[in-house]
C-alpha cells in the first residue's frame, strides 16, 4: 500500500465526515482522489460514494463526491 492510502485512510477514519476531492488537496496534497479510492477499492476496503453539491458565494453550483470508509 502507498503513502497516498495509507494518508487516505487515516484521514477518513479520524474525520467522521469522510472526504472529498477538495479536502484531500487541501489537506494532503494528494490529487485523483477518485483513483486512489478505486485502488483500496480493489484492495477490498469498503468505502461509500455519496454525491452532495456545494453552492459557492456568486450561486454557483458544483458537484462532487465524498467517500466514506465503512467499519468493518
Amino acid at each position: 500500500m502507498s503513502d497516498q492510502h495509507t494518508r487516505i485512510l487515516k484521514y477518513m477514519e479520524m474525520h467522521k465526515g469522510g472526504i472529498s476531492p477538495l479536502e484531500c488537496s487541501d489537506y494532503l496534497r494528494i490529487t485523483k482522489l477518485a483513483t486512489r479510492i478505486g485502488e483500496l477499492i480493489r484492495k477490498g476496503y469498503k468505502i461509500t460514494k455519496v454525491w452532495e453539491e456545494s453552492i459557492s458565494e456568486d450561486g454557483t453550483k458544483s458537484r462532487y463526491r465524498r467517500y466514506y470508509l465503512e467499519k468493518s
